[in-house]
């Protein structure tokens, strides 16, 4: 799978399908609700130690995380590959700047924004190279570091018979460091029960 493969997933390119996506996550069981409502808490942990104005989601999907980031920040852009994920967005939200483009190749100056969010993407990243790749590319982009949702081994639980596998925390080290970032946080979102966290990094 090439980087373009993998941030422009054609199962997301049609209209119905986006609205399926949302519909999913806003009608979720009570588990997953549970689950998504815990991953939240992490970023809003995450969020709470960071300053600045403006905020780069990207991608953004439907726009699940825009009413987080539109309490703290001033500018909050939205990108996706998905032109028909940013029009659900446009629907929920009905604000922010829009922008359809490709995550690893952003359609942004170096350093356009305080900081970029990249929220439940690293962990489908299927080798060290894309994981890398991603984090360089959002880190361009930001003035002062980027916040990352991934998935880190716990004491109980680790994933590693699903494409979406768990890392190692000296894993996540290194691929930030190759990326020129700095780990300053790690909230779980249910430890030590889950791998679900929030990774917040300065730029080196």
């Amino acid at each position: 799978m090439t980087n373009s493969d993998t941030a422009r997933p054609d199962r997301y390119k049609a209209l119905d399908a986006a609205a399926s996506y949302d519909d999913t996550i806003r009608n979720a069981g009570l588990f997953r609700r549970w689950s998504h409502h815990k991953e939240l808490q992490a970023l809003q942990r995450a969020l709470s130690r960071i300053h600045g104005t403006s905020i780069l989601d990207g991608p953004c999907g439907t726009g699940r995380i825009h009413e987080v980031l539109a309490q703290q920040f001033t500018e909050v852009a939205s990108m996706d590959s998905s032109e028909s994920m940013l029009r659900v967005h446009q629907r929920n939200s009905g604000s922010g700047v829009l922008c359809c483009g490709n995550i690893f190749d952003l359609p942004f100056a170096d350093a356009s924004f305080d900081w970029v969010v990249c929220y439940r993407l690293f962990h489908h990243m299927q080798n060290h190279e894309q994981r890398v790749a991603l984090l360089k590319s959002v880190r361009r982009v930001g003035r002062q570091g980027v916040i990352f949702s991934a998935w880190i081994d716990t004491p109980v639980n680790r994933r590693r018979g699903s494409r979406r596998r768990s890392l190692t925390r000296k894993e996540i080290e290194a691929i930030c460091t190759e990326a020129g970032l700095k780990i300053t946080h790690i909230d779980f979102a249910s430890w030590p029960f889950q791998p679900k966290c929030v990774v917040t990094c300065d730029k080196l």
